[in-house]
């Protein structure tokens, strides 16, 4: 059985400071255009979440392309041994769950746990969790929520996701400990269904020129 420790995914993040969050029309007969659009708009790294049956399909149809994928809203340690069994290693979990989090080591999936307060937070940190994503991060509070949330653990480093949006990047990345944020804005249902890869492109291309603009002015 093999064991990692917690992974340090502001490494996987140093290019790529936007996660693209595929949770709506995930279905396999758009997956491969889909990918192709995010690498040719610049992206390496994709999370698919796993809300829907068809999320396996397309995770399957995508592991031997270039793009790394992200499970995204892991909430068992079957869906961990799936995972593996794939042969797929980065997943993210919607909440804090200590099961999740030994299950992912003892498989050997690199997760990004998920924390809504201040507790899990610190319950993350002293499992050796150096980044943790913040979820559903505007609902919680938004910026000012995460600034008063990481005063008394500066170690740690933030994906926040849920609610974010290309309007609101300036005001997450003025935080240094926000490594990268998520969110699906650059994928919307319609222009998936009608296809518009052109137009996806240059939306997806768009945002993550922002976020990389934004993340490097704050330092």
């Amino acid at each position: 059985m093999s064991h990692v420790s917690p992974f340090d995914w502001s490494s996987l993040l140093a290019e790529q400071p936007l996660i693209p969050v595929w949770a709506s029309a995930v279905m396999p007969e758009l997956a491969e255009d889909l990918a192709a659009t995010l690498l040719s708009a610049g992206y390496g790294v994709l999370e698919v979440t796993l809300r829907e049956e068809a999320a396996w399909e397309v995770l399957a149809q995508l592991r031997s392309t270039e793009i790394t994928l992200v499970a995204g809203s892991v909430r068992t340690p079957k869906q961990l041994q799936r995972l593996k069994d794939l042969g797929l290693t980065l997943a993210v979990t919607p909440g804090w769950c200590p099961e999740l989090c030994t299950a992912a080591q003892e498989l050997g999936i690199r997760l990004l746990p998920g924390v809504a307060t201040p507790g899990e937070a610190l319950q993350a940190s002293l499992q050796g969790y150096r980044q943790v994503k913040l979820f559903p991060a505007q609902v919680l509070g938004g910026p000012a929520y995460l600034q008063a949330l990481r005063a008394p653990l500066p170690e740690m480093q933030f994906v926040p996701t849920g609610g974010v949006d290309e309007s609101s990047l300036a005001h997450w990345f003025a935080m240094p400990c926000v490594v990268a944020v998520g969110g699906s804005w650059m994928l919307p249902r319609e222009l998936l269904l009608r296809r518009d890869w052109s137009i996806l492109e240059n939306l997806a291309a768009r945002s993550l020129q922002a976020a990389r603009e934004l993340r490097q002015q704050a330092g």
